[in-house]
């Protein structure tokens, strides 16, 4: 009997790391710490604020990713991913998984993605963005989008010579809303997005449609046109997009351009200036924003940045200097310093 269960004992011990090498599973994550000063704000009588921030440059994540090799080069796969406030220890109150939450299938058709996910928009906007989204020179503080998509489908094609394209659909995108308008929770939304990369060149068009049924029956129309070349010394970026919906007043035009300056093995200086500008709006509201920054990498995980922002608003437009985890609350100017790791 005791040999029978030494036997067993043996053969679990030799069939484990068989069913583990089926399936994989990676606990990852991202801290970052800033000190942040803003001042100028929009309203008068407010004084210049500064604060110990988390998740300056990168929002502060805890994720899981995981995937399993189902045979005949077909994978399955999930991300979950929450968002966390370093400075307090507290986890984000919107949700245990808010960041990230979908399930993946993939094969030589490409990807199919089903949860709470980026939108193509932001993805596009992240990549050309010099400051990627993050410290207050980040684009996105004029730069009007749409983050992440709830209860989504998408589909990325396997790449064709460097060109792949998404499309994406969500029957509910609790977090989005139609420019203007609150937001109620049922906002439906079409996506595509066709993306090329070849060696130093990457040019992406992203289309997404937003329609909120229990508010309008409008429905606002995004284009977006961006490109990248990297030149070595130097790489140039930029991106055009409109956002409009006549029944809400919105005819909104924005773009940015950006460069990144490799000064070292390890640092690079990050420069952009960009406009918004509302031409459904009496008066046109509009602001411009420039903005300039330096990163220094450590090591291949962990980096310093710093960056200073200037927001110009003119004719009632009310654009402040956020981050990539908080609101620029009215300041029109800011700087930021810190450090980011990623495991």
């Amino acid at each position: 009997m005791q040999k029978k269960l030494i036997a067993l004992a043996v053969a679990g011990m030799i069939a484990a790391p068989a069913a583990m090498a089926q399936s994989n599973v990676t606990i990852y994550g991202l801290v970052d710490m800033g000190y942040t000063y803003r001042s100028d704000n929009i309203a008068s009588g407010v004084g210049s604020k500064s604060a110990l921030d988390s998740g300056v440059q990168s929002g502060n994540r805890l994720g899981f990713r995981g995937t399993e090799d189902l045979g005949n080069g077909l994978k399955a796969g999930f991300v979950l991913e929450m968002g966390l406030f370093v400075d307090n220890g507290q986890s984000r109150p919107d949700g245990n998984f808010s960041r990230q939450s979908f399930l993946t299938l993939s094969g030589d058709f490409g990807t199919v993605a089903a949860g709470r996910q980026y939108s193509p928009q932001f993805n596009m906007l992240s990549a050309l963005d010099p400051f990627g989204t993050g410290t207050v020179g980040q684009a996105n503080n004029l730069y009007v989008h749409d983050t992440r998509l709830s209860n989504t489908i998408a589909y990325v094609s396997p790449s064709f010579s460097g060109l792949n394209v998404t499309v994406a659909h969500s029957t509910q995108a609790d977090d989005i809303k139609q420019e203007n308008l609150a937001n109620v929770g049922d906002a439906r939304v079409w996506a595509i997005a066709p993306v090329y990369r070849n060696g130093p060149i990457m040019v992406g068009l992203n289309y997404h449609r937003i329609k909120a049924k229990s508010v309008s029956d409008s429905a606002t129309k995004v284009w977006d046109l961006g490109g990248s070349y990297d030149f070595g010394v130097v790489k140039l970026s930029a991106m055009y997009g409109s956002r409009k919906d006549s029944d809400i007043n919105l005819d909104r035009r924005q773009w940015f351009v950006g460069a990144t300056a490799p000064v070292s093995e390890v640092g690079n200086v990050l420069l952009s200036y960009g406009q918004t500008k509302n031409k459904g709006v009496t008066g046109s509201p509009k602001a411009t924003q420039w903005a300039l920054g330096y990163t220094h990498n450590l090591s291949s995980r962990t980096n310093l940045y710093a960056a200073y922002a200037d927001i110009s608003n003119k004719s009632g437009a009310a654009f402040s200097v956020g981050d990539s985890s908080n609101s620029g609350q009215g300041y029109q100017q800011g700087f930021s310093v810190g450090v980011r790791h990623r495991f």
